[in-house]
C-alpha cells in the first residue's frame, strides 16, 4: 500500500510541474530557463508533504489539488494582485470532482457551502464597497467545498482562520514598512494559508 501511495505521490509531482509551469508562464514571461526545474522540485516537495499528511485519506487527491492550484493562485496574487477566474474555477471543479467520486452523497453540501460563502462574500462587498476584491470572494467560495467536506463548522472555522491569517499578514506588512496603511495587500496568500488551518 505504501509503495502504491509513494508512486502516486511521484506521479502527482510529475503532473503538477508542467501544469504549474504552463499556468504561470503567461504571468511570468521573463523567468529564467531554469525556472521549470525549480517549480518541479517545489511541486515534488509539496506532493510529498500532502502525501505525508493526507496519504491515508480517501480524498487525498483533493488536498493535493488544493495545494498545487493554491500555490499557483497565491504566487500570481502576490506578484500581480490578481486571482484569475479560470484558475479559481479549476480549483473548485477539481476538488468537487474528487469529492464526488469518493462520497457522492456529500456533493449537495459541498455545493451549498460554496453558494452560501459566495452569497456572504457578495453581501460583504455590497456593505463595504471597495474593501474586498471580487477575486477574493470567489476564492473563498472555491475553498468552501474543501472545508465543507468536514462539515459546516469547518466552513465557519476556515473563514475565520483565513481572515485571521490575512489580517496577520497585513499587519506584519505594514509594521515592517512594506505597505502604506492606505494600500491594499494581496489577500490570496493569506486566505489560502489560513484555509489549511482547520484542515490539518
Amino acid at each position: 500500500m505504501n509503495a502504491i501511495l509513494d508512486t502516486s505521490t511521484m506521479l502527482c509531482g510529475l503532473v503538477a510541474a508542467p501544469l504549474v509551469t504552463v499556468g504561470l508562464m503567461p504571468w511570468f514571461p521573463t523567468w529564467p530557463a531554469w525556472t521549470p526545474a525549480l517549480i518541479g522540485a517545489g511541486m515534488a516537495m509539496l506532493s510529498a508533504a500532502v502525501h505525508a499528511r493526507f496519504g491515508a485519506d480517501p480524498a487525498w487527491a483533493a488536498w493535493w489539488w488544493l495545494a498545487v492550484i493554491g500555490a499557483v493562485l497565491g504566487l500570481i496574487d502576490a506578484c500581480h494582485h490578481r486571482l484569475p477566474h479560470p484558475w479559481l474555477t479549476i480549483l473548485a471543479i477539481g476538488g468537487l470532482a474528487v469529492f464526488a467520486v469518493v462520497r457522492p452523497e456529500l456533493l449537495g453540501r459541498l455545493i451549498a457551502a460554496a453558494l452560501v460563502v459566495l452569497a456572504w462574500g457578495l453581501l460583504v462587498q455590497w456593505a463595504m464597497p471597495g474593501e474586498v476584491g471580487f477575486g477574493d470572494t470567489l476564492l473563498l467560495a472555491a475553498l468552501a467545498p474543501f472545508w465543507a467536506w468536514h462539515g459546516w463548522l469547518t466552513v465557519l472555522t476556515g473563514l475565520i482562520a483565513s481572515h485571521l491569517v490575512l489580517g496577520a499578514f497585513a499587519g506584519l506588512a505594514w509594521l515592517i514598512g512594506l505597505r502604506d496603511p492606505r494600500m491594499r495587500i494581496a489577500a490570496g496568500p493569506g486566505l489560502l494559508l489560513g484555509a489549511w488551518i482547520p484542515l490539518v
